[in-house]
């Protein structure tokens, strides 16, 4: 169970990831080149279409399966170990960017996706999602 827990975390933080890597780094690209009005709509395209819809689906499995292989290595955890103290702190990052994800949702229906809080929680999960996914690996290895 553990191995296919692990297999769903895996493509989630890929697609959560992906999805971040587009609005935080691909997206702001069409708006210097093609200006406001049309990056607004293919934003609402990509994002009220496809994203608002997938992208929880995506941030609940990764959550689910690593809330699952959290506990799995509760029982043996030691804080002393290194791989005791990357968890530790990749669970914290973790906590930290569900709190911005449920802001960013919430804001997003409320109409309120033009404020800069929005695209700061933006910046900082993407930040956040990949300095996870690095000590994941670091995790296992150091």
């Amino acid at each position: 169970m553990y191995e296919i827990a692990k297999i769903i975390h895996l493509v989630s933080a890929v697609v959560f990831g992906g999805v971040l890597f587009v609005e935080v780094v691909m997206l702001p690209v069409l708006k210097k080149e093609f200006g406001e009005e049309f990056f607004k709509k293919v934003e609402f395209t990509i994002i009220r279409k496809r994203g608002i819809k997938i992208v929880p689906l995506f941030v609940l499995s990764l959550y689910l399966s690593g809330l699952f292989m959290f506990h799995y290595h509760m029982k043996d955890l030691d804080l002393s170990t290194t791989f005791g103290k990357l968890l530790l702190l990749k669970v914290s990052i973790a906590f930290a960017v569900i709190l911005g994800v449920i802001t960013a949702i919430t804001m997003f229906k409320l109409g309120k996706s033009e404020n800069r809080l929005f695209d700061y929680i933006h910046q900082f999960a993407f930040i956040a999602v990949f300095t996870v996914i690095i000590l994941a690996k670091l995790m296992f290895v150091l």
